[in-house]
Order: structure tokens, then sequence, then C-alpha cells
């Protein structure tokens, strides 16, 4: 019998390895119940980490609990590798079959190919991809006012409604078009897109995603600060392959459960401390 896979944002992980001596009981109990997926998108955000001894420890922490699991490429590599494979055989496509994982990440934890250089630029990478998707959303906005106005009337107050706007409109297969030939390298047409959007649930886990930083920056009546940003919104990439994903982020786990709901995706998202709270560990 397959064990449970539970997936962590970079928030939880980091907590979770940092807890050191007294969250050993919950480490020893993943180790022996569950199938623990790291992304390959926390361990970049992990080892941005500037400071020497601290990277260290999230490095060791992420070994200590690769021995129950794996880890698994970003999200746009998985959403190519889904759409090339796609591509090739639409019909006989099954995404549970397209393997994600990521065994060079294995390797760089194990041998610790991170050096002080490529953290320094694993950080800078990081700002600059999250300022360009932003900054993408800002334009966006930019052009859309003059035909929205700024009247909170006709724009939608929730992520929920915006989805809905999204899903019966245009605006998801708008999004889901392009990035499926971004990563299929080939054209398709809206039905075949619509098709792929219903056989693929990473794939539109990410475009609700995407529905999600369109609500929050580019139509909503005020942009927010601090607001769920790229990296938040694409982990919802991996909630079709875990019973369970936990993040410390509040709007980052309110967001995913929104998705998961919108995009009908069976996956429980928790809070670091309903995490800790689901298991019967005497400490």
């Amino acid at each position: 019998m397959n064990s449970p896979v539970i997936v962590f944002d970079t928030s939880a992980l980091s907590k979770l390895i940092k807890g050191g001596f007294r969250l050993q009981p919950y480490l020893s109990a993943l180790t022996c119940g569950f199938d623990v997926w790291l992304t390959a998108m926390s361990v970049d955000e992990l080892i941005a980490t500037p400071v020497p001894e601290t990277r260290e420890t999230l490095i060791a922490g992420l070994q200590c609990l690769l021995a129950s699991g794996r880890c698994v490429w970003p999200p746009h590599e998985v959403l190519t590798l889904l759409c090339t494979k796609h591509a090739d055989d639409p019909s006989g496509f099954d995404w549970r079959k397209v393997d994600i994982r990521a065994v060079r990440y294995e390797r760089a934890i194990v041998d610790r190919e991170f050096t002080d250089d490529l953290c320094d630029t694993q950080l800078l990478e990081q700002r600059s991809v999250e300022k360009q998707y932003m900054d993408f959303w800002l334009d966006l906005r930019s052009r859309l006012q003059p035909l929205l106005g700024s009247e909170r009337e006709g724009r939608p107050r929730s992520y929920g409604q915006a989805a809905e706007i999204a899903r019966t409109g245009k605006v998801l297969i708008g999004l889901a078009k392009p990035l499926y030939e971004r990563g299929s390298k080939i054209g398709i047409n809206h039905d075949d897109v619509k098709a792929f959007l219903d056989a693929c649930p990473p794939f539109r886990a990410v475009c609700y995603g995407l529905v999600g930083s369109w609500f929050d920056v580019s139509v909503a009546s005020q942009v927010f600060k601090k607001l769920a940003g790229r990296n938040d919104q694409m982990m919802a990439a991996y909630l079709p392959y875990c019973s369970r994903f936990a993040t410390d982020d509040a709007k980052q786990g309110k967001r995913l459960r929104e998705i998961a709901f919108e995009a009908q995706l069976n996956c429980d998202v928790l809070s670091y401390k309903q995490f800790l709270e689901s298991f019967d560990v005497v400490v």
C-alpha cells in the first residue's frame, strides 16, 4: 500500500527543520508514514538563505526528509513535462504516469552542491523572477483600468467571483492556451486546451493560480500589500499529487484552499499548526 503524499511549502519546511530536537518525533512520524515530496521550488528558496550556517541546517533537514521521499521539479518544469507528453500522445495521456521526480536535486542535497556564489545567485534570481511576475500583472492592470474604471461595481470582490468570471468567460482559456503552447512548443485550439484543463489537474491548478494573480493585482478594486506572490500561486501545481499540503503562510494557505475548491482538487491544505495537530505524538 502506498503511503500518503505530503508536500510542505518553504515556510513550513523551514519551521519544521529549525524546530530541532523538539520536532524529532514529527520527523520520525513523517519518515514512517508519509511519502514526503520536496519541491525544487522550496529547495531553491532555502538555499538562497544568505547565512551559511543556517543554510547548512536547512539542507541537512532536507536530506533527512529525503529518507522517506523525493524531490520533484519546479512548476514550470512540471508543466513542460506534462504538456510535452500530452502533445506527443493526446489520446494516451495520463498525468499520473508522467515522471516529475528531480533526481538531480536529490543528489545536490546529499552531495552539498551549493556554493556560496550559487546561493547568492539564487537569491537574486528569486527576487528578479518575482518582480517580473508582479510587473506583468501591474502592467495588465494599467491597460485594463480604462475599461474597468475606478469603481468597485463590475469588479470581482473575491477570488471565488474572479474564478467564476474566468471560468465562464475567456480568461481561464486565455491563460491556459499560451501556457500549454510554451510547454509543448506546439499550437492548440480552444476546444483542445479546454479538454486538457479537464484531463490534467496540475495544469488546471496552475491556471487557477494565475487567476489568483489576475484578480489580486490586475482587476481587484485595490491592490493590497503582501499578496500571495508567484511562488505561492505556482505551488498549486503540487496539490493534485498530494493528500496533504502544509504551509506556515496564512495568505498562501487561504489562496491554495480557494484554488483547490475552484479547480476541484482533492487535497487538504493545512496550516503548519494543523499539520502538527494532525499527529498523535507524545513529545
